[in-house]
């Protein structure tokens, strides 16, 4: 009997890809021992390389040729996938004949409606399941045992471990610096906390930033750790205070709360699911807008003060030292 292949056509950016994870899981048990590729882009790649449950990461050809990118689409078609689910909701599973695959006429996602959900009833469709719930589970992310003896000798033994994410792809969507290390600073005085910076290489001026303004010192992170190393950190962490980011999502596949702060971007969409996680935001007639312009002054981010932040961040610290509270 041949093997069954799936193809999985992913979302561009890291934090997209991060939110179909859970639709995944469905998808695995229904097919086990199934071999799963993906076609990702340069963004996703290192996200798919890092999780050995995908067998082969094929890199999308966008920016290329005509030529190129038919080749590319002849490459997957000789592949004879059995199922094919694409979250770009691309015109590429067309091509690839014989496949089971997710509708290419599926419409807009509605409003108000969690990303993760909306991928989970994509994939409940193609199975012929309806959507089996809407609550959170944490499906998890593979690391090895040698990620999670790395991550475990960055911990202080006695502290308490708080993954701070002050940087966000969109200068929209980062919190000001100072106010993180405000935070910090109150974290390690009266929670007993380690706080641990992390960041793409490309946030480090954003990360010394908080440091800069830090009367205690912090572990820098930034572009120190790799995917599974970031994802065995983040499962030892009691708590996570990060703006919208792909951050974000990485916790919630490993189960630990957050505080998310939020401004242009709806919550309702990309927020937080774990039941003991916090979004911090200002109630604003403009926002969530989703502009990547900002046409006032930002107050969206600017008007969240640090006490409410730390507050949020106390509040899950308390519940996560008495496990009898939900």
């Amino acid at each position: 009997m041949a093997e069954i292949k799936i193809l999985i056509i992913s979302l561009s950016n890291i934090g997209d890809a991060l939110l179909c994870y859970p639709a995944l899981e469905p998808l695995w048990q229904a097919y086990p021992g199934a071999q799963t590729d993906v076609l990702a882009s340069p963004r996703t790649e290192t996200l798919y390389r890092s999780d050995p449950r995908f067998s082969r990461v094929w890199v999308l050809e966008k920016k290329s040729n005509i030529f190129r990118q038919a080749v590319q689409v002849a490459r997957l078609s000789s592949q004879r996938y059995a199922v094919v689910v694409d979250f770009r909701n691309s015109i590429i599973p067309v091509f690839l004949f014989g496949a089971r695959r997710t509708p290419i006429l599926r419409g807009s996602a509605p409003e108000g409606i969690h990303r993760a959900l909306v991928h989970q009833a994509l994939v409940s469709k193609l199975m012929g399941k309806p959507l089996s719930g809407s609550g959170y589970s944490a499906p998890g992310f593979p690391f090895s045992a040698d990620d999670l003896r790395f991550a475990r000798n960055l911990l202080v033994p006695g502290k308490t471990p708080v993954i701070l994410v002050p940087g966000a792809r969109s200068h929209l969507k980062r919190w000001p610096s100072e106010r993180f290390a405000v935070i910090a600073d109150r974290l390690i005085d009266e929670q007993n906390a380690q706080i641990l910076l992390v960041g793409e290489a490309s946030e480090q001026p954003i990360v010394s930033a908080v440091m800069a303004g830090m009367r205690h010192s912090a572990t820098n992170l930034v572009g120190k750790t790799s995917l599974a190393q970031f994802m065995a950190l983040l499962s030892l962490a009691k708590l996570v205070i990060t703006n919208d980011s792909a951050s974000l999502h990485a916790a919630e596949l490993t189960g630990v709360p957050s505080v998310a702060i939020f401004g242009p971007t709806d919550e309702k969409k990309y927020g937080p699911r774990h039941p003991q996680s916090i979004v911090v935001r200002r109630t604003m007639i403009c926002a969530p807008c989703e502009l990547a312009l900002c046409p006032y002054r930002h107050e969206c981010m600017e008007l969240i003060p640090a006490d409410e932040v730390y507050s949020a961040a106390v509040k899950i610290l308390k519940k996560s030292e008495d496990p009898r509270r939900g």
